[in-house]
């Protein structure tokens, strides 16, 4: 007959075993956690670099157009530039990349978030729209030497 005695043994054994590995995969995942903090700096070069190279690819491909005539993107443009600017820099970064910045961000919605956030401020700070949109403001402000003080000559007979 199978006493109270008999199970204690194979229970423990079975309890020990359960938080031993619970311990070794607790220090396993902050092991990852540290890494990511202690490393950080290397991590964002590394996004930094596929997110400056997807926005230039978009920039130049898309945006580029916009920015030479001084006119803002369409917002349903905007949103569309903005998705294929997440998606060309997911599978810039690839599939482990991806999931060691999502696994540092928390989850997927924070990252695309970090990703489009990052987008729209470099969009917002385009230098060649910034210069075009100075120049023609310059262009319009600016009257043709004729018109400062000058005679028009219209070059008819009788007429200065």
């Amino acid at each position: 007959m199978l006493t109270i005695n008999d199970l204690v043994w194979p229970m423990s054994l079975f309890l020990i075993v359960g938080i031993l590995v619970w311990v070794y995969l607790w220090t396993y995942i902050d092991k990852k956690r540290e890494k990511l903090v202690f490393k950080f700096a290397d991590y964002t070069a590394v996004l930094t670099y596929y997110m400056e190279k997807s926005y230039d690819m978009i920039h130049k491909d898309r945006i580029l157009i916009y920015s030479l005539e001084a006119t803002k993107l369409p917002d349903k443009e905007f949103n569309v530039y903005s998705k294929e600017f997440i998606r060309l820099t997911v599978k810039l970064l690839g599939p482990v990349l991806t999931s060691e910045f999502v696994k540092f961000f928390g989850n997927e919605d924070t990252f695309t978030f970090f990703l489009a956030e990052h987008f729209s401020s470099k969009y917002e700070g385009d230098e060649i729209r910034k210069a075009s949109i100075e120049n023609l403001m310059q262009s319009d402000i600016e009257a043709p030497e004729e018109l400062k003080g000058g005679t028009i000559s219209t070059g008819l007979p009788g007429q200065p």
